[in-house]
């Protein structure tokens, strides 16, 4: 019997940061695409705190549960968040000859990804997606509410 080539040590998210003063994103130019999102929690005035998270289509086996980039927050009735242009997903290593041993996964707007919404205190080890998978590449912009909406529409690019 053969011992693995490596052991899975750490498991981490590397996205890049953006600011409000950046310009609106052209798909297609690696802005990223802009997703309306509705909070469905709100009742009567009075908005509930959602973390929308987003899941990429490839999943590493990991024991972290899976992995989701971090869109933003919301308390607001709407938001407009971009859904990144790409991130990549390091799985770092050990050889058993102590060199590193790293997988990355990279996922782009050209490939699938589904959202959910989470309280912003919860864990994103127990996250998972709520909605359909979705190519934001295929349009200009998104629309979505959550926690309760299934699936994300196309429609107009909102200003993040």
């Amino acid at each position: 019997m053969s011992k693995p080539s490596s052991v899975v040590v750490l498991a981490f998210v590397a996205l890049g940061c953006s600011s409000a003063d950046e310009p609106t994103p052209y798909v297609g130019f690696g802005a990223g695409v802009p997703l309306m999102v509705t909070n469905g929690s709100c009742v009567g005035g009075a908005c509930g705190a959602l973390r929308i998270l987003a899941f990429p289509s490839v999943q590493p086996n990991t024991p972290g549960g899976l992995w989701s980039l971090d869109l933003g927050a919301m308390t607001t009735r709407q938001a407009c968040l971009r859904i990144p242009a790409s991130a990549n997903f390091y799985v770092i290593g050990q050889s058993m000859d102590g060199s590193a041993d790293t997988t990355v996964i990279t996922w782009t707007s050209a490939s699938p990804i589904a959202l959910s919404a989470q309280s912003p205190s919860a864990t994103r080890f127990t996250s998972s997606p709520s909605t359909a998978e979705f190519v934001p590449d295929q349009a200009a912009g998104w629309q979505v509410t959550l926690p309760a909406g299934t699936s994300a529409a196309q429609g107009t690019a909102c200003t993040p």
